[in-house]
């Protein structure tokens, strides 16, 4: 066989084996195409069930302590939060909290990980009935705080004369009373808790709270009843009742006991609020005189918030008073917090404020200037 016969012998063998890769590799691409599609498409459906979002306080504070002088900047809370929704009935939700301690250390614990399921059980007077299990919203404080938006400047009124804190192991179960607000309010003015005649929200706790083991077997219960009288008319205007009824955390199991109302106007404009609160005892059960006894206590605070939307701004003032034993040696304390806050980006903001504490014995006041970035995501 000569060479120009080889080469067409090889020729021809060389497009056989080149038709017989088309052929065979075809379908193979095809399922491999189809594979990385369907891969692709549970990726997706995997992400789409899961939502994550960030809450950070970063601030630059001065001012004087009991302990002295103090200056610099803070990471005063990071949380990030992971949640996923793989049935329209079951939610799970984690969040792990990160910030500084007094001395400077840095601290992460989890603040929530629960499982959330939706009942089905709505009705005209109920909406969004649920239940959290696990370590969970407490019924007070995410209500207040989606009210007074300001927790960055510092807790909330009861919190920061330490009755309790916003979360705890057990289970609460809440909703809305009522049909939610119409989209023209809840876009104007508050997306959160908008049953048109309010909402509620009660459970059962090991009464630690979350930053603290259980030291006894007590279980505290807490409740909130929050109603819109005028729901109709003036859907901003809402009473709230918190009742708290348990054992402080401690082996000695002192008294428990909370009881606080408060009054609330919410606004496109402005936010006002009021109230008082009165009880025995406290959430770490410390609060107890030299018998071991629980120390009863009085107090009252109002808030409001100016809003001025045409300059992407607000500003705010808070008033407290608190008076712990209520007796002719109780020490009260009086609180200022006033502050101006810059949103530059819906719910991400800078507050320029001032906190202020005097006190009803020869201490001296204690004041802190300071400056925070809150960064919210999703926006």
């Amino acid at each position: 066989m000569n060479f120009r016969s080889r080469t067409r012998l090889l020729a021809f063998f060389s497009s056989l084996v080149f038709v017989a890769i088309l052929v065979t590799s075809g379908p193979v691409r095809a399922d491999d195409a189809q594979q990385a599609d369907e891969s692709s498409s549970k990726w997706t459906e995997a992400w789409s069930m899961v939502k994550v979002g960030a809450l950070w306080y970063l601030s630059y504070g001065w001012g004087e302590s009991q302990a002295g002088a103090f200056n610099g900047a803070r990471v005063e809370r990071g949380y990030l939060t992971v949640k996923f929704e793989p049935v329209k009935w079951f939610t799970p939700r984690i969040t792990i909290d990160t910030h500084q301690d007094d001395d400077g250390n840095w601290m992460a614990r989890l603040k929530y990980v629960y499982g959330k399921f939706r009942l089905p059980v709505e009705s005209a007077w109920l909406t969004n009935p649920g239940v959290e299990f696990g370590l969970v919203h407490t019924p007070w404080l995410d209500f207040e705080e989606h009210t007074n938006l300001y927790r960055m400047q510092g807790t909330m009124f009861m919190e920061r004369n330490k009755l309790f804190n916003s979360a705890d192991l057990g289970v609460t179960i809440g909703g809305l009373l009522g049909s939610r607000l119409d989209k023209d309010y809840r876009d104007r003015v508050n997306p959160k808790y908008p049953g048109k005649y309010g909402s509620f929200a009660l459970g059962l706790y090991n009464g630690g709270g979350y930053h603290a083991s259980e030291n006894n077997q007590n279980k505290v219960f807490q409740s909130r009843l929050s109603l819109r009288p005028l729901g109709m008319i003036f859907p901003g205007l809402q009473f709230s009742y918190l009742f708290i009824f348990g054992k402080g955390n401690t082996e000695a199991e002192p008294k428990y006991l909370v009881h606080d109302l408060m009054a609330s106007y919410e606004h496109e404009y402005f936010v006002l609020t009021a109230q008082f609160a009165t009880g025995q005892g406290n959430q770490k059960g410390d609060m107890i005189d030299a018998d071991g006894k629980a120390l009863d206590f009085r107090g009252f605070s109002v808030f409001g918030e100016l809003k001025l939307p045409w300059i992407l701004s607000s500003i705010i003032g808070r008033y407290d008073y608190w008076d712990w034993d209520l007796t002719d040696e109780s020490i009260s304390t009086k609180r200022f917090i006033g502050g101006y806050a810059f949103h530059f980006l819906k719910h991400n903001f800078v507050l320029l404020g001032f906190d202020g504490v005097t006190y009803s014995d020869e201490r001296p006041m204690t004041w802190e200037a300071k400056v925070t970035l809150q960064v919210h995501y999703p926006l």
